[in-house]
């Protein structure tokens, strides 16, 4: 029996072109700096079974902007979901790894459907990242987001090169995005 294989092909076997993240509930996160001040520099961002590497912080302000654009149309989805039924084993939750190098283009789209039952009309909101989608199914966990973002922007402005010509907070009502400068 062979307990490993080696791969002298340069195209990966297999890529992930697309996934959907849910954000629901309250969050917390943890956030890591590597090599700061450093053209190497990079933030960690692990917010639940989600992990983000952040490379510069046009990449993090672009997360953040993405979501700080959701938050205008939160009044269309509820304040808190019922969390869904989760392994208590660490091992069996569902993880995603994202590297963003640059800022991410993104679009919200209001979603609605009728429940399996027909009995009520389930809203929420996609937020499109290129190959990423995060539904977002609550208030509260679009807010925990932005919130967590919000430290992750923060610390970008000050570890990575690029932070002071992204400083600005996408969450104020005075910030103008980069393209419309």
């Amino acid at each position: 029996m062979t307990t490993q294989s080696t791969d002298h092909n340069p195209t990966p076997a297999a890529l992930i072109t697309h996934t959907i993240i849910r954000v629901q509930g309250e969050h917390t996160g943890d956030i890591a700096v590597y090599s700061a001040c450093t053209p190497e520099a990079r933030i960690r961002i692990e917010w639940g079974g989600l992990l983000m590497t952040m490379y510069t912080a046009q990449a993090v302000q672009g997360v953040l902007e993405g979501f700080a654009t959701a938050r205008a149309a939160l009044t269309l989805i509820p304040r808190v979901t019922p969390a869904a039924a989760t392994s208590l084993e660490p091992f069996a939750r569902a993880t995603v790894s994202i590297d963003w190098t640059r800022r991410p283009a993104y679009a919200v789209v209001p979603r609605q459907e009728l429940a399996k039952n027909k009995a009520r009309e389930i809203r929420w909101l996609d937020l499109h990242m290129g190959p990423v989608t995060f539904q977002i199914l609550d208030q509260t966990g679009c807010l925990s987001a932005i919130a967590l973002l919000r430290t992750a922007h923060h610390t970008a402005t000050r570890v990575c090169l690029d932070g002071p010509d992204y400083a600005d907070a996408p969450t104020l009502r005075t910030y103008t995005p980069p393209e419309a400068r």
